[in-house]
């Protein structure tokens, strides 16, 4: 909010400051009160707990997913150090080659892939329970829904919501 002030010389103190005579002016001033009873546009140290963010990918069956899930809310430098954390290799280098079977290599990045989301998703509006079997069915059954909720949350995390 403005205040507005008329301010006037008189002509004989005009003249003595040496300025010409004018017709009354009209200044704007803001006081440091009016401006202080503004909200602050940010807060440092506030954070929510989680985000949310709409899954969407397209099953199998040519339907649109649309999942409104609630993700957990990292800094920029939190989410780097997870992204750290979850991109380490699963170790495939370890398994022999005798050992090796695609069956089990799906299993064990099922499963990767869902112990890391549960790193990042705390909640979905699904009827089943948000574990990490579910997420390993979710996964299977659903290849294109592993890449969506990772990329949802990775660009709510960094890029933010325009909007509610």
């Amino acid at each position: 909010m403005h205040r507005r002030s008329r301010f006037a010389l008189s002509a004989g103190r005009a003249v003595a400051h040496g300025l010409t005579p004018s017709p009354l002016k009209e200044i704007t001033m803001t006081t440091k009160q009016e401006k202080s009873s503004k909200p602050a546009a940010f807060i440092f140290g506030t954070r929510p707990e989680n985000i949310t963010a709409p899954v969407k990918f397209l099953s199998v069956t040519g339907a649109f997913v649309d999942i409104p899930c609630q993700f957990k809310y990292r800094t920029r430098k939190e989410f780097s150090a997870l992204w750290d954390k979850l991109a380490k290799p699963l170790g495939a280098d370890q398994i022999q080659p005798e050992d090796f079977s695609f069956a089990r290599l799906a299993d064990r990045g099922l499963r990767h892939a869902a112990e890391s989301t549960l790193e990042f998703l705390s909640d979905w509006p699904l009827e089943i329970e948000l574990n990490v079997d579910n997420i390993v069915r979710l996964f299977d059954e659903e290849p294109a829904a592993q890449e969506a909720f990772w990329n949802t949350y990775r660009l709510a995390s960094n890029e933010g919501r325009l909007g509610n």
